[in-house]
């Protein structure tokens, strides 16, 4: 997830100088404070499936300790990724704004729907994706279709 943690490099910043502007406070704030703060659950990967970064979010949503998920490669989290797939992030956009299948901590499946991918330079070789968790809508609404954990 990088040398450096998101609270370690909040805690080297100790505050907005009065004389520098908001758009300039933007440019210097760190992207991954940024992405650990949202409450929606974000997931980085590189082209071979190795997790550069999750959030608290994306923890919790699928019951794994970010220490876990530091370990774990998207193969073996995201249903639509298969081990052969050579180029994950061509994946990822392929699914975007679709519902995929996540691997929950505890050994069922969840419906969630997947984002584009942020970064959006043609061969890239990272994807910032978000998630929307869909298991309470799947349960509620589509009993039948399949969207259902497990």
């Amino acid at each position: 997830m990088g040398s450096e943690s998101a609270s370690s490099v909040s805690d080297k910043r100790h505050g907005r100088p009065s004389d520098e502007s908001a758009i300039e406070f933007l440019r210097d704030f760190p992207a991954l404070l940024a992405l650990d703060r949202l409450p929606v659950p974000i997931l980085a990967v590189d082209d071979a499936g190795e997790i550069a970064f999750a959030n608290e979010a994306f923890a919790a949503m699928t019951g794994y300790s970010r220490e876990d998920l530091a370990t774990m490669n998207a193969q073996s989290l995201v249903a639509c990724i298969d081990p052969a797939d050579s180029g994950v992030v061509a994946v990822l956009r392929e699914h975007a704004s679709s519902v995929i299948r996540l691997f929950h901590a505890d050994g069922w499946t969840m419906p969630a729907l997947l984002s584009d991918s942020v970064l959006i330079r043609d061969g890239e070789k990272l994807a910032v994706v978000a998630f929307t968790d869909l298991t309470e809508i799947a349960w509620d609404r589509s009993p039948d279709d399949g969207l259902l954990p497990g």
